[in-house]
């Protein structure tokens, strides 16, 4: 990683954040000479330096699109390397709703999943695909704008598809064909879209998906048996059209 063009000067920055953020990986850093610069430092540990290769290569391409996390560079302190981003001061799309239901309204609900769809698309546009759309991986900025991270097992349409390892939050998002290892299927736009409608779920009732079951086996039969979470009486004041949208999705 030494050779990379992206490298930026560590001592062009400082650390505002006592304590780091998202799984002790994340911390908040400014610009020394602008402390209005606000930048998510991303510690890089040595199992995860081939997929930074990667989210770099993708993330270079996609640097000016404001629904895709913006992309500075990576920079190393002597001893460790760290991915250097946009700085989104409301965290992830769940730890928002969580945290600020006051803020979270229809009107914003809405919003956020328009910004959703306006990256994938673009993502489309460009040949790409993301290869792992959950709430976990969409971002909010102080200004409440959604953003797309997260690069490290995205794809162009012409690279060949790799097998993921999936975790139990992954696989609330998985398209059946994923679930089913369907010999010979390849991850497709579909994909993204199932897991687009789960995120349109989730977003309306600001719940995990099927987060009454933790168990590999027990969400795969459900989604194989073609059950899919229900909207509840709480997602009463969500139009037909965006709850339309998400079941076709799934």
């Amino acid at each position: 990683m030494e050779n990379e063009e992206n490298q930026l000067i560590f001592s062009d920055y400082k650390k505002t954040d006592k304590e780091s953020r998202k799984d002790g990986n994340v911390t908040k850093w400014v610009n020394v000479k602008n402390e209005d610069e606000e930048y998510a430092f991303k510690n890089i540990s040595e199992k995860d330096k081939r997929s930074v290769q990667n989210q770099v290569t993708i993330l270079r391409e996609l640097h000016d699109w404001q629904n895709i996390i913006k992309f500075y560079g990576l920079t190393n302190d002597g001893n460790k390397w760290y991915l250097v981003t946009e700085w989104a001061e409301h965290g992830n799309l769940r730890e928002f709703y969580i945290n600020r239901k006051d803020l979270f309204n229809l009107k914003l609900k809405l919003r956020v999943s328009l910004d959703i769809a306006r990256g994938l698309n673009f993502l489309r546009t460009v040949e790409i695909l993301h290869r792992d759309i959950r709430a976990e991986n969409i971002l909010i900025t102080h200004n409440h704008i959604a953003k797309l991270t997260n690069f490290k097992s995205s794809r162009s349409y012409k690279a060949n598809t790799m097998n993921q390892i999936q975790n139990i939050e992954q696989i609330r998002y998985c398209a059946p064909e994923i679930l089913e290892r369907t010999p010979g299927f390849k991850y497709n736009n579909k994909c993204e879209v199932y897991s687009f409608g789960i995120l349109l779920w989730e977003i309306s009732e600001e719940k995990t998906p099927y987060e009454n079951h933790n168990d590999f086996v027990e969400i795969t039969k459900l989604v194989l048996d073609k059950y899919r979470e229900p909207f509840s009486e709480n997602s009463q004041k969500m139009p037909d059209e965006f709850k339309n949208l998400a079941l076709d999705g799934m």
